[in-house]
């Protein structure tokens, strides 16, 4: 700031783009982490845990618009039961995606995009949009095929 001055500072700011993605490693590594997870299930609720992140996001996104961020892209949590752990430590899922993660990931998103809707209704000057990341790998996840080559992809990643 000290070089461009406060008001071209201000201005970079405003007319920049964030992009923020918080959640999946909440759910991961924490509420769905066999070792920690089971007692605080018992005691805490999904919609409790749930409410509390959105409490959690509301302060950050608001905080982020306080320091003058304007347009912010807000990332949902994508199907976080269709990662290999998730499939791994559910059994019952055989190959499918587990599906107690995907629907605690479905019910955060619900409460994230109305999160999304208030900030950009109530913050004035603001644009939040909001980014359907569940959607779009539960499509490719679904529909690999018709996403390109895949054995070039996991030609490449055998190679990483």
């Amino acid at each position: 700031m000290a070089r461009h001055g406060e008001v071209e500072a201000v201005s970079l700011l405003r007319g920049a783009l964030f992009s923020v993605t918080i959640g999946s490693n909440d759910f991961i590594n924490n509420y769905l982490t066999p070792i920690f997870s089971v007692p605080e299930r018992a005691t805490t609720p999904p919609v409790a845990f749930i409410s509390a992140m959105i409490a959690k996001y509301r302060q950050q996104l608001t905080r982020l618009y306080l320091l003058d961020a304007r347009k912010i892209v807000v990332a949902n949590v994508g199907p976080i039961g269709c990662i290999p752990y998730q499939r791994e430590t559910n059994p019952s899922a055989g190959t499918a995606c587990a599906e107690f993660p995907n629907r605690l990931a479905r019910a955060f998103n619900r409460r994230l995009r109305a999160l999304v809707d208030e900030l950009s209704a109530a913050l004035p000057g603001s644009r939040f949009v909001y980014a359907d990341v569940y959607r779009i790998f539960s499509d490719i996840i679904a529909n690999y095929g018709s996403h390109g080559n895949v054995k070039k992809l996991i030609g490449l990643l055998e190679r990483l």
